[in-house]
C-alpha cells in the first residue's frame, strides 16, 4: 500500500494526464454497456457459431463472410470471442466486454507506443482525441471482428519502426500483426501493401549499403522475412483447408476481388478509369481524417483538408531534419496508401472498413496541431477552436444512455417464443426487419440457449411451426412477405398474433395434420 501511495505521489503532471485519460477511456467505454450494445445480425451469428464450439463441441474453420465478394475471412476472431462467451454464456456480454477492454489498452497504447513513433506531445495529443472520439467508442462498445483492428494496426506501425531502431527480428511481428489484420477486414489488405512498401526501401537501402553493421542487419532481415513466410502461411491452413474442400471458393472470390472490375479500378485497363479513381482521393481523404473526426459538415471539412494537405506537405518535406522523421514516415505511408487504396476501391467505405486506420488519422492531426502551435498567436487560435469543436461534436455524439431497444428486449422476446414451443416441437423462425437479418440471427442464439433451440439449416424442410417476427411493423399481412420460408409455409392461416410491450408482433404459423 505504502508503495502504491508512494508512486502515486511521484506522478509527473504528464502521467496523471495520461491517467485521466485513461479513467475517461474506461468510462466511456464501459458505461451502460448492457443497456446500449448493438447485438444485431452478425452478433448473433458470431456467438451462435461460437456457442457451439464449447456447447457441441463444433470448431470452426472459417470466419466471417464478408459483405463484398462472397469471401471468408479467417476464424481468428471466433476462437478470441471463445473464452470469454464461455465465461458469461448464456450471455453475450463476455465478447463486448473483451472489445471494450481492448478500446482502453488501445488508448494506453497511442501514448505509450506513440511516444515511440512520434515523440511524447504528439503522442499525448493524439491520445486525447482518440479517448474522446465518438467514432472510435462506437467501434468499442459492441462485440465484431473489425473492432480490435486500431489496436493491431499500432503495434504493426511500433513494430515497423522497431524493425529500424533496434532489430530486423521485428519483422516477424509485423506479419503476426498483418496475418491477424487480414482475418479482421478484407480492407485490411491495404496494410500489407504499406508495410511492404517500408520494407523493401528498407531491404534496398540494407542492400546497397557498404557498413558492416548494416550487412549484419540484412542477414537478419533475411531471415525474419523466410521465419515470417512461414508463420503468414501457417496462419491461413484453416482456410487453405476450407478452400481445398470447396473447390477454391475462397481463393476464386479473393481473385475477382483484386481484379473484378466491379470492385477496384485500377483492376481494368482502361487507364482513364484508375486516373478517375485517384481523382476520388480527395473525398477519401477527407473522410479518412474529417469525416470521422469532426462530421460531415463539407464546406468544413474542404477546408480543413486544404490545411492538413498544405501542413502534410511541409512536414513530408522536412522529415529527414525532423527528430521523429522515421515514426512520422511510417504513418504517413499507411494514410497515403490508405487513401489511394480505398480510392480505387469501388463500393462504399464504411467507418468500419478504416478502422485500422484509426491511429494514423489521430497521429497525423495531432502532428499537424502541434505544427501548427508553432505560428504563435494565430497558430495557438486555429488549434484551440479545433480542439474546442472537436470536443462539443464528439461528447454530443456519444451514445452512452438507453437505446430503445436493447440487449434484455431481444432476449426478452426470445423468451416469449420459447414459452409457445413445445418439447420436441420443430420451429423456425424468420425476422422483417430493415436490418435484412431474415434468419434473426440475434433472436436465434437465445433460443439456442434454451431446451427447444429452432431446427438448424438442414432441417428445415420438417419445421412444424414458423414464428414471423414483424420489427419494423410496415407489413399489413406478413404471411405475403416473399420471404422463402413464409412462401413454403403449407398454412398461411395465423394461429396466434401477440404482441411484445415496446417491441414487435409476432406472428405464429403451424403446420395443420
Amino acid at each position: 500500500m505504502q508503495l502504491f501511495i508512494k508512486t502515486i505521489r511521484n506522478l509527473t503532471k504528464i502521467q496523471w494526464f495520461v491517467v485521466a485519460l485513461i479513467v475517461i477511456a474506461v468510462f466511456t467505454r464501459f458505461y451502460n454497456l448492457a443497456d446500449t450494445v448493438q447485438f444485431l445480425g452478425d452478433q448473433g451469428r458470431d456467438a451462435l457459431l461460437v456457442s457451439r464450439i464449447f456447447t457441441a463441441g463444433d470448431p470452426v474453420f472459417i470466419g466471417p463472410v464478408t459483405s463484398v465478394g462472397n469471401m471468408y475471412l479467417g476464424p481468428l476472431y471466433y476462437y478470441f470471442m471463445l473464452p470469454f462467451l464461455w465465461l458469461t454464456y448464456p450471455s453475450p456480454m463476455g465478447p463486448v466486454y473483451a472489445v471494450a477492454a481492448i478500446g482502453v489498452l488501445t488508448v494506453l497504447c497511442m501514448y505509450w507506443l506513440g511516444r515511440e513513433l512520434v515523440g511524447e506531445k504528439v503522442a499525448l495529443v493524439a491520445t486525447a482525441l482518440f479517448t474522446f472520439s465518438s467514432t472510435v467508442i462506437q467501434y468499442t462498445r459492441f462485440s465484431w471482428n473489425p473492432n480490435p483492428a486500431p489496436l493491431i494496426a499500432l503495434i504493426m506501425m511500433w513494430a515497423i519502426y522497431r524493425a529500424f531502431k533496434k532489430s530486423g527480428w521485428y519483422w516477424v511481428v509485423v506479419t503476426v500483426c498483418f496475418a491477424v489484420l487480414m482475418q479482421l477486414h478484407y480492407i485490411t489488405l491495404l496494410s500489407g501493401v504499406s508495410f511492404g512498401l517500408i520494407w523493401l526501401y528498407r531491404h534496398l537501402t540494407l542492400l546497397k549499403s557498404t557498413d558492416k553493421e548494416d550487412k549484419k542487419e540484412l542477414t537478419i532481415m533475411v531471415k525474419a522475412t523466410v521465419a515470417s513466410i512461414f508463420l503468414f502461411a501457417a496462419s491461413t491452413i484453416p482456410l487453405m483447408l476450407f478452400d481445398w474442400k470447396h473447390d477454391w471458393l475462397n481463393a476464386k472470390a479473393f481473385m475477382n476481388l483484386l481484379f473484378g472490375e466491379d470492385n477496384f479500378k485500377v483492376a481494368t485497363s482502361q487507364g482513364h478509369r484508375a486516373l478517375r479513381a485517384l481523382s476520388e482521393s480527395h473525398g477519401r481523404a477527407m473522410f479518412i481524417l474529417f469525416e470521422i473526426t469532426i462530421g460531415k459538415i463539407r464546406d468544413l471539412n474542404e477546408i480543413m483538408l486544404v490545411i492538413a494537405g498544405v501542413g502534410s506537405a511541409y512536414l513530408i518535406s522536412h522529415m529527414k531534419k525532423r527528430e521523429h522523421g522515421l515514426g512520422e514516415s511510417i504513418i504517413f505511408v499507411f494514410l497515403l496508401v490508405g487513401i489511394v487504396g480505398t480510392a480505387v476501391y469501388e463500393h462504399s467505405i464504411y467507418d468500419h472498413y478504416v478502422a485500422y486506420l484509426f491511429p494514423v488519422t489521430f497521429f497525423v492531426l495531432a502532428l499537424l496541431l502541434v505544427e501548427i502551435q508553432k505560428i504563435k498567436f494565430i497558430g495557438g487560435i486555429i488549434s484551440l477552436v479545433f480542439v474546442c469543436y472537436y470536443l462539443s461534436f464528439n461528447i454530443q455524439n456519444m451514445q452512452l444512455g438507453d437505446t430503445g431497444w436493447k440487449l434484455s428486449d431481444i432476449e426478452r422476446t426470445s423468451a416469449a417464443i420459447a414459452e409457445r414451443v413445445s418439447n420436441g416441437e420443430k420451429y423456425n423462425i424468420v425476422l422483417l426487419s430493415a436490418t435484412g437479418d431474415i434468419d434473426a440471427q440475434n433472436y436465434r442464439y437465445f433460443l439456442s440457449t434454451t431446451e427447444n433451440p429452432p431446427v438448424l439449416t438442414e432441417e428445415r424442410g420438417s419445421v412444424e411451426t414458423l414464428f414471423i417476427i414483424n420489427e419494423d411493423q410496415v407489413i399489413d399481412k406478413v404471411v405475403d412477405s416473399p420471404i422463402y420460408e413464409i412462401v413454403v409455409f403449407p398454412n398461411k392461416e395465423p394461429s396466434e398474433v401477440f404482441n411484445i410491450p415496446g417491441g414487435p408482433e409476432i406472428t405464429v404459423l403451424k403446420k395443420t395434420e
